[in-house]
């Protein structure tokens, strides 16, 4: 397969709700859309989410390294040998790893159409199911706890719960107050998104201490290795990373230092597929659970890690619920690639990622 053209197109994608976080707060986005044509009719789809607070990467920014950067990169070049060009890719531009995770996603869409395979399938998945958990966003205690038991209400059976602007007393007290209105039957999931001091984030831990936790994510600033090991050394419950972790340098160091019990892979973070099967697999190596998250995405973005998640068989969570929070057109979920319903996103058996173009090709 030989690339003919690749195109940029920005769509916007509108949230019923404002979402709101220690690091930043989204009420819509345009997110970049990569198509790729090649010769023999295939069009790969990826996708690029601007999330400035956390990778650094603008629309502005992406639209720019994929136009000016990789698109004359791309153009005339064979697919026979994918994965050596995407490491070329990552060489181009430092860290823009938003803009390589768009192009990175649509090569695999490529490849999986040419297999005439779901993207999850080609990945060696069985299953086109899989369940999520549900973010509640930082708000006042008493909103808090509504959300929570609306969502439980809508079927949601794990709640992650934002956290990290409040004092150590108030976190304390909204995390028991959810819990006891919802009488102890769900579990949790925090995720201080950098918000506390290490020893902070002992102080409250262990003021949660009994409660139905499942983890805690990213307690402490991403580069503050040795404060992320101090919390799990002395947390009662497992540590996650997120923002500490991008590729597969990170997760080594994270190891090393002994800093995590687990880690938050999204295709953002990791370049796309290819960066996150990298440290997927030396997970698997060092017997670390993963979760399948992602940033505040659109419909080929989320498609892409969904497919991800259902192609790995062996991730331990799933914090996929963006998908819940869009504001859906009835022409916006035709063009998704899954369905969602209750806590369960299903995919499609489209090749692929699924997702629909305008000029009638999935």
């Amino acid at each position: 397969m030989k690339i003919k053209e690749v195109q940029t197109e920005l769509v916007p994608i509108a949230l019923k709700t404002p979402f709101k976080t220690a690091l930043r707060e989204v009420q819509t986005l345009d997110v970049v859309r990569v198509k790729i044509y090649l010769d023999n009719g295939i069009v790969g789809v990826g996708e690029a989410a601007p999330t400035p607070a956390i990778t650094g990467d603008t629309q502005e920014s992406i639209w720019h390294d994929i136009t000016q950067c990789y698109r004359p990169y791309l153009s005339g070049r064979e697919l026979s040998h994918p994965i050596n060009m995407l490491t070329e890719l990552k060489e181009l531009v430092p860290h823009a790893t938003s803009a390589k995770a768009a192009i990175d996603i649509a090569v695999f869409d490529a490849l999986a159409k040419q297999a005439q395979q779901p993207l999850y399938q080609y990945l060696g998945g069985k299953q086109a199911s899989l369940q999520t958990d549900y973010t509640i966003s930082i708000g006042s205690k008493e909103k808090m706890v509504a959300d929570a038991q609306g969502y439980v209400k809508q079927g949601f059976t794990e709640l992650k719960v934002k956290m990290g602007l409040d004092d150590p007393e108030v976190e304390v007290a909204k995390l028991k107050a959810m819990n006891q209105a919802l009488d102890g039957k769900i579990q949790f999931r925090i995720d201080a998104n950098q918000g506390w001091e290490p020893r902070e984030a002992v102080e409250i831990i262990q003021s949660w201490k009994g409660l139905p936790i499942q983890f805690i994510e990213q307690p402490v600033k991403a580069h503050d290795l040795d404060g992320l090991a101090f919390v799990t050394k002395n947390s009662t419950f497992p540590i996650m990373a997120d923002e500490s972790l991008y590729n597969l340098a990170d997760a080594q160091a994270l190891i090393q230092h002994k800093a995590c019990h687990m880690f938050n892979l999204k295709l953002m973070k990791t370049a796309g597929i290819q960066g996150a099967l990298e440290i997927f697999q030396l997970a698997q190596k060092e017997q670390i659970p993963c979760m399948m998250g992602s940033m505040i995405e659109g419909y080929g973005g989320m498609a892409a890690a969904v497919h991800f998640a259902a192609g790995m068989n062996t991730l331990a969570y799933n914090d996929l619920d963006v998908p819940f929070m869009w504001k859906l057109t009835e022409q916006a979920k035709k063009q998704m690639g899954f369905t969602i319903s209750k806590n369960t996103l299903t995919l499609s058996n489209q090749a692929g990622v699924g997702i629909w173009l305008e000029e009638g090709r999935a």
